[in-house]
């Protein structure tokens, strides 16, 4: 908790929204090993084990809920046992909902949330948004949170579903005298998103009622990886309370406070190791999250499920002397130097057994040696053999790295200064991208005149690598090339007498003649394959009235009344079950009017501002970064400093 932390002793339960928090479940890693096959399932079972016995409201995922989007039958079938058995019952639900729920569940079959559909029995409502393991935007374009949605186990929200702007409009909630507004960002590329930020076409709506405690759960790279290849913290937008940051691996969990905007960053972390690395390493935990009005906390739990696993770098130069490495079988000392880490490291990992009845019992092992010379190095897979049957990946349990060099100077032979090294560090980085996208793009924008593309954008070369690489979309390629043979045999049937021989010169001008056709192509990637007759009726109409209001020169939702033509309620979905959240009339709360809130950290800066004055404004504002402009908002009026989220501490009693 922080020195801020508010204690407070008169916390209504019945006043108390809360909600078990976890990310990176990945349903599915490794499953055909049958040594860690099921390491992802135990964790996951344990997740909602503790929202059972916390009595949460909600679950709220941060996203890759799955480890590939379309995953394995044995994987979904053992993922909706797991859903049907801890969240499916008649306990009542105790959330009110109160936002416009065509707007929030685009994607879900009834359009609405899953304990207000008459078919289904819920008795913890799941939330979640989708990572970049489970993004829907592969071949297929259905993944398996599609299914989830589908079949009523999961509330699929904040996918966004425009390439040229992203509208976010928050599920508003309410228990008691607390309102939750929850915004939701699915994962999308970070260098489209620094873009779109950029551009100033992300827009956040806010309600139009005070008193909402805001979360935004999302799923980006936090930590620098490179030129826009993470979202900066500071391009959010200071009205929010909470951010519950999804696709880090590191629990982070405990609320940290971002002293320019003022709210608090909560990084669940992953609940398995996908990767033996060093933040992998740190100790699992999903969170108990509690809010009370403008008051929250977060509580750790600690996971008892997770497999042991003890990681560890040690750099040989820091042991030379220690072990002769200077003469003699240097590969043999290394080895034996090794063989005692090793045995080191799984006496450490004994003491990461919590007694949990189906925790696996053998632990994952990562010894990194970091060489100074290349005779150092010994056969690890060799060496893994005699470790069979007391650790789990005795295949690649030690790795090497070669120690990078020292010292680095300039093209004069000259060192650099502090500065200067950190500067040339960033551009070797940027050199030494190994990501496919990033290489081909860095080809293309270093390659001579001779092996220039004439016909496809660089660009669109680019997204086809990362399209093929990150989900394994082998159309993507004939897609492309055919989507490019159109639009260039369209430019040549526009040429007037145009001859044989001028078929080359005339191609040099066709990328010039259309500048926006590789954002068509993307378009034209994420555009559902269903044809546009089969698009759900309410959708089209809603469409309709948008373009007629378009065309009519002004903003804003169409006004036809869509709630006659949903699924009539049962008995259950009102109060007969007890409870049940009613959206009454506080559902469809009017849309509040488009503002520029700027990304600046003065305190008296204004954060209303009118329509008109949108795009001088946007010209004009730098970013804290250098890289990030603004973040446009839909709202009304300031937030008043006074409702500014606290954290707080709950009397035991009140747990």
């Amino acid at each position: 908790m922080s020195e801020s932390t508010t204690q407070s002793t008169d916390i209504n339960p019945d006043d108390t929204i809360k909600i078990l928090v976890a990310s990176d479940i990945h349903l599915g890693y490794n499953e055909k090993d049958p040594i860690r096959g099921d390491d992802s399932f135990i964790a996951f079972e344990e997740v909602l084990q503790h929202a059972l016995e916390n009595d949460v409201d909600a679950i709220l995922l941060g996203g890759d809920l799955f480890h590939v989007a379309n995953p394995s039958t044995n994987t979904l079938d053992r993922c909706f046992r797991l859903l049907k058995t801890y969240t499916l019952g008649d306990k009542p639900i105790r959330l009110e909902f109160l936002s416009d729920q065509n707007d929030n569940f685009l994607e879900s079959l009834s359009r609405t949330v899953n304990y207000e559909d008459p078919n289904m029995n819920i008795a913890i409502p799941v939330f979640s948004i989708h990572g970049n393991h489970d993004d829907s935007g592969g071949a297929g374009r259905v993944s398996s949170m599609n299914l989830l949605s589908t079949n009523g186990y999961v509330n699929y929200f904040g996918k966004w579903t425009d390439l040229s702007k992203i509208d976010i409009r928050p599920i508003l909630l309410r228990k008691g005298e607390t309102k939750l507004a929850l915004y939701g960002l699915s994962y999308m590329s970070d260098a489209r998103l620094c873009r779109l930020l950029d551009d100033a076409k992300v827009f956040i709506e806010k309600p139009d009622e005070h008193g909402f405690f805001s979360i935004m759960v999302l799923h980006q790279n936090r930590a620098e990886r490179g030129p826009k290849n993470y979202l900066p913290e500071s391009s959010l937008p200071q009205f929010l309370d909470l951010i519950i940051w999804g696709h880090e691996h590191d629990c982070r969990i405990e609320p940290e406070e971002n002293a320019a905007k003022k709210f608090y960053v909560s990084q669940p972390g992953s609940t398995v190791a996908t990767s033996l690395s060093e933040g992998e390493a740190i100790p699992k935990c999903c969170g108990l999250l509690s809010i009370h009005k403008g008051l929250f906390r977060m509580d750790p739990i600690p996971l008892k499920s997770v497999r042991p696993f003890v990681f560890e770098s040690i750099d040989l130069a820091t042991v030379q002397e220690e072990l002769a490495l200077d003469e003699g079988d240097v590969q043999q000392r290394v080895q034996a130097f090794a063989t005692e880490r090793i045995e080191a490291m799984i006496e450490r990992a004994k003491q990461q057994q919590s007694g949990y009845a189906r925790q696996p019992k053998l632990p994952l092992i990562r010894l990194r040696l970091v060489l100074t010379e290349v005779e150092q190095q010994f056969n690890a897979i060799r060496f893994g053999f005699r470790y069979h049957g007391r650790v789990a990946n005795p295949q690649d349990m030690v790795i090497f790295k070669k120690k990078p060099k020292a010292m680095v100077k300039d093209e004069l032979g000259k060192m650099l200064d502090k500065a200067a090294l950190q500067e040339a560090y960033r551009n070797q980085r940027e050199q030494r991208a190994q990501r496919a996208e990033e290489i081909v793009d860095r080809y293309f924008r270093e390659a001579d005149v001779m092996n220039q593309l004439e016909v496809l954008y660089p660009r669109s070369m680019t997204e086809l690598c990362r399209r093929m690489v990150d989900y394994e979309d082998d159309e993507a390629c004939e897609k492309i090339i055919k989507f490019y043979e159109n639009k260039a045999l369209e430019f040549l049937r526009a040429q007037d007498n145009l001859s044989e021989e001028g078929i080359c010169e005339a191609l040099a001008g066709f990328p010039a003649a259309d500048p926006e056709v590789h954002e068509k192509v993307l378009h034209m990637l994420d555009t559902r394959s269903k044809p546009q007759d089969a698009v759900d009726p309410l959708r089209r109409f809603r469409d309709l009235d948008d373009e007629a209001e378009n065309n009519d020169g002004t903003t804003g939702k169409g006004t036809m009344d869509t709630t006659a033509a949903k699924p009539a309620r049962g008995a259950r979905g009102g109060g007969a079950r007890g409870g049940r959240g009613s959206r009454g009339g506080a559902r469809g709360a009017s849309k509040a009017t488009v503002a520029a809130v700027t990304t600046t950290t003065g305190a008296g800066a204004s954060r209303s501002r009118s329509q008109t004055s949108i795009s001088s404004l946007f010209a004009s504002q730098t970013s804290n970064n250098g890289s990030i402009a603004s973040v446009a908002t839909r709202t009304s009026s300031r937030k008043p400093a006074a409702t500014k989220a606290r954290q707080m501490d709950f009397d035991s009693d009140d747990k």
